[in-house]
């Protein structure tokens, strides 16, 4: 969390909480309204120490001290405003105690100091106003989106034994596994308005959790979630990692393309390679499925598997997902699964064109070369060696290594 010592809301004296007998879940009740939600040990902590006296900086240190764990102002603006939209605060203009002001050495010395303490005061205010103002800018959208993920994945969303999770980093052959799926589960006509149609992407889906739920079996879902925080359910999770410095080449030119993006490359992989890109470090995403990639309920591939051996790799999510296709529809999924047709119909797999499009964004970019090894061009000898050292420290001790040896899923999935 950045370290602005900014005011907070004080909860209301009318909330109890006691713990709901599940281990790290409290209930918390209004008294005013009689309503009861239930929350976890992070939010219950938050909960208990807005008791109007601490600001953002104090919230912080005491989180990072209880938890081990720093507390990122995405996390506590997403709070804020669920606990704003449940009435846990106290309303506006309500006092809360704070200690009592120095009157000051005598009367006379109060009125004649009165202009300049106003002043001040007046001053303070306005620091502290736009203080705030910065440091809601900074997180409004990340939080607005981690708000819906969370109501998603909290209160709306129910899964199914039979869901498929699409699970990649960005640039990393998400479009092209959502391809693979939803020839396998139709009739593979390219009669379709947008592939999103079949395979929302989940933590941004403007569909409601309600809305899921009227969709037929198996549902098809893309996301980009790190490991930690996909909904954990009965399903199937596939799993595509890229080598790393393909996708930061690929992850700028998507920058420079739909996120107007001026900045070198050299500026860019030094975002990269510290994690303050969209969607965060690239070694914790891969590392975190990874680790998991030997669960039962999870195959782990690599876009480097799907360029070498796309049929096999076919077969390899269709067993995985108990689909089964006749072999003589195989040589019709395979070609409609390569670089050349999808990028014939690209405006079906943008993801910004449902939303984007009549806003000037430039159509057919967004699918822009597929080729594996393109980070050996892009990077300099002194990048490709610090992506070298960052990749021995971060996921070498976890036995991943690149390329996979022998091209086999059994050997990504080792560790």
């Amino acid at each position: 969390m950045e370290k602005l010592a900014i005011p907070l809301p004080a909860r209301r004296s009318e909330l109890v909480s006691w713990s709901s007998g599940k281990k790290g879940a409290y209930l918390v009740r209004n008294r005013r309204t009689g309503e009861t939600f239930q929350v976890g040990e992070q939010e219950h902590f938050l909960l208990e120490h807005l008791d109007g006296q601490q600001n953002g900086e104090q919230l912080s240190d005491a989180f990072a001290t209880r938890f081990v764990q720093p507390l990122l102002a995405d996390e506590l603006a997403e709070f804020l405003e669920l606990a704003a939209q449940r009435g846990f605060f106290q309303a506006e203009g309500t006092a809360v105690p704070t200690p009592p002001l120095d009157p000051g050495p005598s009367l006379a010395q109060q009125r004649l100091g009165v202009h300049s303490l106003l002043k001040r005061i007046a001053a303070t205010l306005l620091s502290v106003a736009a203080a705030v103002l910065r440091w809601l800018a900074l997180w409004l959208q990340r939080a607005r989106l981690r708000i819906r993920l969370l109501r998603l994945i909290r209160l709306e969303f129910v899964p199914r034994p039979d869901d498929i999770f699409i699970v990649t980093y960005p640039r990393s052959g998400t479009t092209w596994m959502q391809m693979i799926l939803y020839q396998l589960t139709t009739d593979g006509s390219m009669d379709i308005p947008h592939i999103a149609e079949y395979c929302p992407w989940f933590e941004r889906s403007l569909r409601s959790g309600r809305a899921f739920e009227t969709r037929p079996s198996p549902r098809l879902f893309k996301s980009h979630l790190p490991y930690q925080k996909i909904p954990k359910g009965p399903g199937k999770y596939i799993y595509v990692a890229r080598e790393g410095k393909d996708v930061a080449v690929s992850y700028y030119h998507l920058y420079r393309m739909y996120q107007g993006y001026a900045g070198t490359f050299a500026e860019f992989f030094e975002q990269f390679m510290s994690g303050k890109v969209q969607f965060g470090s690239w070694f914790r995403h891969v590392r975190g499925w990874w680790e998991h990639g030997r669960d039962p309920n999870v195959l782990f591939l690599t876009y480097e598997e799907l360029t070498r051996d796309l049929e096999s790799c076919i077969r390899k999510v269709s067993d995985f997902c108990g689909l089964y296709v006749p072999s003589e529809r195989l040589p019709g999924i395979v070609a409609r699964c390569s670089f050349n047709f999808m990028k014939k119909h690209e405006a079906q797999f943008d993801p910004t064109m449902e939303t984007l499009w009549e806003e000037g964004v430039q159509l057919n970019s967004f699918l822009r070369s597929g080729r594996v090894g393109e980070g050996k061009t892009h990077l300099s000898s002194e990048q490709e060696a610090r992506f070298s050292r960052a990749f021995r420290q971060q996921l070498e001790p976890t036995g991943c290594s690149w390329p996979v040896p022998g091209g086999s899923t059994t050997a990504a999935r080792v560790g």
